[in-house]
């Protein structure tokens, strides 16, 4: 067990060393998920816990070696600080480590596993996935083609991780005279609206260099590698062609993409077709099936892309072309999947 006193003790929720009790209580304070046990000391859990309207705060220790799975329908995101121990991230293609006064953030779009040693003590912040994209439309003028997808990691002495903990800790304190006043609810958004502007501008994200007005410097083969994929979205073009038409190696090109886009070639054609995909789908006429849409596009795979898309957008290609008001009227029975 760890030794650092909770920053939320005045918030306390449980004491517990039942699976089930904190399963339940996370699930309720965070998100559902799965939660597995290995060998190791016995479950010693801790909880507190803050809440606003959308916004909570938590703060855990499991005492335990445990492995925690967000289910797919977990749509927020968690925004953690480690205050003790240590732990791992593990995503499909990486893993990153919970270090000691780093910060870690999950996105919803992005599957991860979350491993934690007996000793890792994590105050955590929960941020609903709509709420933020909402507020991000807010900031930029227009809708949110695409999910919002954070850093991973953040050290100790980056600035949005001292704004951070001085934040959680201000909310705490403030939380007491909220609830004795039984402040109105417009204060209370106010204050959460703060936090994600603030979560948005201080925390690298894929929209970064919009919010602050730059535009992303790109070398002259990116762009125009990034207007040939735009180009071909619906035949796909092979890497070494790619890299042919604009003049570089294919070692080139694919490092080029992961520093300036921070997608490999195929996965920015991947994201652009789903893009291209989904407004379609938005603007087809009636009568249109999800069927012509996909083969419109050249798509093999209608299964996997049809599981990409949802883990992406959070719903099916049905229930995209479902909202298309232009189309629903008298077409449910068109509306069929494959």
């Amino acid at each position: 067990m760890g030794t650092t006193s909770f920053l939320l003790q005045k918030h306390a929720i449980l004491r517990t060393d039942s699976q089930e009790v904190i399963r339940e209580h996370v699930t309720h304070f965070l998100c559902p998920h799965r939660m597995r046990l290995f060998d190791g000391p016995r479950l010693a859990s801790r909880l507190s816990a803050v809440s606003f309207d959308q916004l909570a705060i938590i703060e855990l220790q499991y005492g335990a070696n445990v492995e925690i799975d967000p289910v797919e329908e977990s749509n927020v995101y968690l925004f953690r600080i480690t205050l003790e121990g240590q732990g791992t991230i593990v995503y499909a293609d990486r893993q990153v480590s919970m270090v000691q006064g780093g910060i870690t953030v999950t996105s919803p779009c992005q599957r991860a596993l979350i491993q934690t040693s007996p000793n890792c003590h994590n105050i955590i912040v929960r941020v609903p996935r709509h709420q933020l994209e909402q507020r991000l439309s807010c900031r930029l003028d227009q809708r949110i083609d695409l999910p919002i997808i954070f850093d991973h990691y953040f050290p100790e002495h980056y600035p949005g991780t001292v704004f951070l903990l001085d934040t959680i800790k201000y909310f705490a304190r403030l939380t007491e005279s909220l609830h004795q006043q039984s402040a109105p609810r417009q204060q209370i958004k106010l204050m959460e609206e703060y936090l994600y502007d603030s979560l948005l501008g201080l925390f690298m994200n894929n929209y970064s260099h919009r919010l602050s007005g730059k535009p992303s410097p790109l070398p002259h083969y990116v762009k125009s590698a990034k207007t040939r994929i735009d180009q071909n979205l619906k035949q796909g073009i092979e890497l070494d062609t790619l890299a042919s038409m604009v003049g570089v190696s294919k070692r080139t090109l694919q490092y080029g993409f992961q520093q300036f886009v921070g997608l490999s070639p195929k996965a920015y054609f991947t994201q652009q077709r789903m893009k291209s995909v989904h407004q379609a789908l938005l603007d087809a006429p009636r009568g249109h099936r999800v069927t012509d849409v996909i083969m419109q596009h050249g798509i093999n795979s209608p299964g996997h892309f049809s599981a990409q898309y949802k883990e992406v957008y959070g719903v099916t290609l049905v229930q995209t072309l479902q909202s298309n008001r232009a189309h629903t009227t008298g077409n449910e029975l068109a509306n069929v999947l494959l």
